[in-house]
């Protein structure tokens, strides 16, 4: 029996709770828990409402630290698992005053292409305060700061980490319906996958780590530097090397301490303070710089671009003439807001849980000093509540448990969560019920979400395993399992990453990779829109991959058939 199935599992609420594999890669921390729930509520809802959609909200919860949700349709009882019948729900429309309000606002979505002023709002107003806010805060050396002191700036980076929360939900839905829009109206004229509608969108978000500027900067003053080169390439421990290279003077030092400025206190693999961030990684910081100097493992600078190009013609040719106008017009419209999807996590949550992770590391060192605790990051497994107290006083979780909540999560795999919770589902409402715009939006709506969560059943044959094709091509290396963190030191240029998910703070390896296995994952998770965005095939959602595949066996990856083959 795994760490997991040990415990119970019960539904938070009434209705159905669905598994999220989207989003962690692991049980999270109570830490986060008491702020995403809160903060995804209130910022999605909002969102929701503002395009008039029909969905009140995605409740969400933790299970033993693993993310359920539940749709909640407005009007609707929680505990519902089915529509009313057409009669019912005339009636409920006609005398419910937020869903005439509702109908009347999504009226207006298409036509108006609210997304746009939302993304102007996003460039020129919420990324500009984040940034601002985020400076102040990493100007602090938490580390120099007396207790009280300290107290009160883990609050300042916990208040900002629930803004940044906040932000990024409130703009999932700018980020997501145009994608929605052409996924649902492509499917309908076409017939195709997911993947394949979703490919021309490469290229569309350029910068997902939105570092390229500062690794570059940085590769370019290591390559123009004998010094620096002869540094990267000695056998020194990673942590001395980058002392070493920090040292050196003039532009390479300057260049490094821009990119860990930038990069530094961001989560490696994952969206939770638990999390080890870049900085405390410095393998990984030196295997992204030897990738960048030596570009050896990057496609060619046009690869992507060609890749968008030929599929958007191939895509667009299988639409009908009279739609292909039509076509176009989604498709740009996607292509714009793209980027949203990951400069939401970017530029808002991860930097903020980073921060956050800076200052509960300095506070779990004096406690390590004291022998209250086994390390600094098992400060990260206490609730705020527990944190603030065993810092203050001492009171509180001992380090025994901290350290059994930190195995806990080390070890609980998503593939041993149930994927369901509470009763079967029923059938949405049909959105021909719907007036026309309301209809396009709910089933916008519900392609995006589905792309963002369905995964396929196991359809393993030998040592071949099977998922969605993310990103066409077909590659052949050699396979790197990789369970945690902990093991990022082993990915090697070329390298075919197998992994159960990725997330957005992944990205700092991903110059090094051949392509992309996933266990878990849609068409649009990270993995699969990071492995277009870098031209490299990739096969998500595959469910038992890293069981099937040996590390360090060679594997073949076709990104368009949807399979990874063991070959030797």
């Amino acid at each position: 029996m795994s760490i997991a199935t040990e415990r119970t599992f019960a539904p938070p609420g009434p209705g159905t709770w669905f598994l999220d594999p989207t989003h962690f890669t692991r049980p999270v921390t109570r830490f986060h828990a008491e702020i995403f729930v809160e903060e995804m509520h209130r910022g999605f809802g909002e969102g929701l409402r503002r395009y008039g959609s029909l969905l009140e909200r995605l409740d969400w919860a933790f299970v033993n630290g693993f993310c359920y949700y539940h749709p909640q349709p407005l009007g609707a009882p929680p505990d519902a698992t089915d529509h009313p019948p057409r009669e019912v729900w005339e009636r409920l429309a006609a005398d419910h005053p937020e869903i005439r309000t509702r109908l009347a606002t999504s009226a207006t979505v298409f036509e108006r292409k609210l997304w746009r002023e939302d993304l102007r709002r996003w460039d020129e107003e919420v990324k500009p305060g984040l940034r601002s806010e985020r400076r102040a805060l990493q100007q602090v050396e938490p580390g120099l700061l007396d207790t009280g002191s300290l107290l009160a700036y883990l609050d300042r980076c916990r208040e900002h980490q629930r803004r940044a929360g906040y932000l990024h939900h409130l703009f999932n839905m700018p980020a997501l319906l145009p994608m929605g829009d052409l996924l649902a109206h492509c499917q309908e004229w076409t017939g195709r996958t997911t993947g394949e509608i979703l490919a021309p969108l490469a290229g569309s978000s350029p910068d997902p780590l939105a570092d390229r500027e500062e690794l570059a900067e940085l590769a370019a003053a290591v390559a123009a530097d004998p010094r620096a080169g002869e540094l990267l390439a000695s056998p020194m421990q990673p942590q001395e090397l980058l002392a070493a290279l920090g040292a050196v003077a003039g532009r390479t030092s300057t260049a490094l301490a821009e990119y860990l400025a930038t990069v530094g206190w961001r989560p490696v693999n994952g969206e939770d303070v638990g999390d080890p961030c870049v900085a405390e990684l410095p393998a990984v910081v030196l295997a992204a710089v030897r990738s960048a100097v030596s570009s050896s493992t990057r496609p060619p600078a046009n690869a992507a671009a060609d890749q968008r190009a030929d599929a958007a013609a191939d895509l667009r040719d299988a639409v009908p003439a009279a739609h292909r106008s039509r076509f176009d017009e989604l498709l740009a419209e996607a292509r714009l807001v793209s980027r949203l999807r990951d400069e939401r996590g970017s530029c808002a949550d991860l930097p903020a849980i980073g921060l956050t992770r800076r200052a509960i590391l300095a506070a779990g060192r004096r406690l390590t000093e004291q022998g209250r605790i086994h390390t600094p990051a098992h400060l990260a497994e206490a609730g705020y509540p527990e944190l603030r107290a065993l810092v203050r006083t001492g009171a509180g979780p001992d380090a025994a448990e901290l350290a059994a909540r930190a195995h806990y999560r080390d070890h609980a795999r998503y593939a041993d969560a149930p994927p369901m919770l509470g009763p079967p589902p029923g059938d949405p409402l049909p959105p021909d019920w719907l007036p026309p715009a309301a209809a396009r939006l709910e089933r916008a709506l519900g392609a995006v979400v589905f792309a963002m969560f369905a995964n396929p059943a196991a359809r393993t044959e030998g040592r071949t395993v099977h998922g969605l094709g993310a990103s066409p091509g077909v590659y052949e290396g050699t396979a790197r399992v990789i369970s945690g963190v902990p093991e990022f030191d082993r990915i090697q240029p070329g390298d075919v990453l197998v992994t159960d998910a990725t997330t957005t703070a992944f990205n700092i390896v991903l110059p090094l990779l051949g392509a992309i296995v996933t266990d878990r994952g849609g068409a649009l998770s990270h993995a699969a829109i990071v492995a277009r965005e870098f031209a490299i095939p990739g096969v998500v959602g595959c469910t038992d991959a890293t069981a099937v595949i040996p590390d360090g066996a060679r594997v073949r990856v076709d990104g368009r058939a949807g399979e990874a083959a063991v070959v030797r």
